[in-house]
């Protein structure tokens, strides 16, 4: 049984469960293309196909740390919404962490303050379970995606090349 939390009045998140794969796998086609698709030579099929497919959906649900939801605005899904805890990055020491893996919205709904909504719930988690720190993972390439999470109080502690398959050359990222 699918238990959502509510964020807010319009705003829910409903967890996704393995049955949900193809509704999941329709929802990113749409809306990570939308957002990435120029990153890479084949507009983000492979990558999308990497991360969304029924397997790796199966092993991302099986680890207790992941938490995993469709973002819902007035009764439609618009996105994604993926964290993990505990969990550190190995570049860098950040212990006691939460990592917000995936934050993915519709265009359409960009600028209806769902996004810092969602980080406000992120954090609520984090302190609930006695974590330190939150981080994440953004490309430079993305300004306004960098520029949100600024605003939200996020910093850069770290850029590195992504090296994908597929991606374009020299597309860095930044953890904060």
């Amino acid at each position: 049984m699918k238990i959502s939390t509510i964020i807010t009045d319009g705003i829910k998140l409903t967890p996704i469960l393995i049955s949900d794969q193809r509704k999941l796998f329709n929802l990113i086609q749409k809306v990570y293309k939308e957002a990435y698709q120029h990153f890479w030579i084949d507009h983000g099929n492979w990558y999308v196909e990497l991360c969304y497919n029924q397997d790796n959906l199966q092993k991302e649900l099986s680890r207790s740390r992941s938490h995993y939801f469709f973002v819902e605005w007035n009764g439609k899904s618009v996105g994604i919404l993926k964290y993990d805890y505990p969990f550190s990055p190995r570049e860098i020491d950040i212990p006691n962490a939460l990592k917000l893996h995936r934050l993915y919205l519709d265009q359409s709904v960009h600028g209806k303050g769902i996004a810092p909504m969602l980080l406000t719930h992120v954090e609520k988690i984090a302190l609930e379970n006695g974590l330190d720190y939150i981080w994440l993972e953004a490309m430079i390439e993305k300004p306004q995606a960098k520029r949100f999470y600024e605003k939200m109080g996020f910093k850069e502690v770290l850029t590195y090349q992504l090296e994908f398959e597929r991606l374009l050359p020299n597309l860095e990222v930044f953890k904060s």
